[in-house]
């Protein structure tokens, strides 16, 4: 349970940093400002939802033969729908533009360190 928290955490901070360097360079490119996309909601989000990736990977490693092929599809599945929302119901004008990014870097660090990590602490 402790290292599922660990590697939830670090994949969280991970992406959060990392998501942040790009909301910065997406700022600068294409000049929108938002209240509500901030660094400090990147980060906290990128973290919560590592963390409730990590539980959910602990969770399907118990249940089926290959958690990392399910952890995947249902990753990209949440980060998906988290875009189509942002594009279709919009709580500020363009901010779809800057978060699908941030949504796939997000996703995509989840992806590789959650399965790599929580893998190792078995061995």
């Amino acid at each position: 349970m402790k290292r599922t928290w660990s590697v939830g955490l670090l994949a969280g901070l991970i992406s959060g940093v990392v998501s942040i360097g790009l909301y910065y360079l997406l700022i600068a490119v294409t000049g929108f400002h938002f209240k509500q996309l901030n660094p400090v909601s990147i980060l906290i989000a990128s973290v919560v939802s590592n963390l409730v990736g990590a539980f959910i990977y602990v969770k399907l490693r118990e249940k089926t033969a290959r958690p990392r092929l399910h952890y995947t599809w249902i990753a990209i599945g949440f980060a998906l729908l988290l875009t189509l929302m942002d594009w279709a119901y919009p709580p500020e004008p363009h901010i779809g533009d800057i978060s699908a990014p941030i949504h796939a870097i997000v996703v995509s660090i989840s992806i590789i360190l959650i399965p790599n990590r929580l893998r190792r602490s078995n061995r």
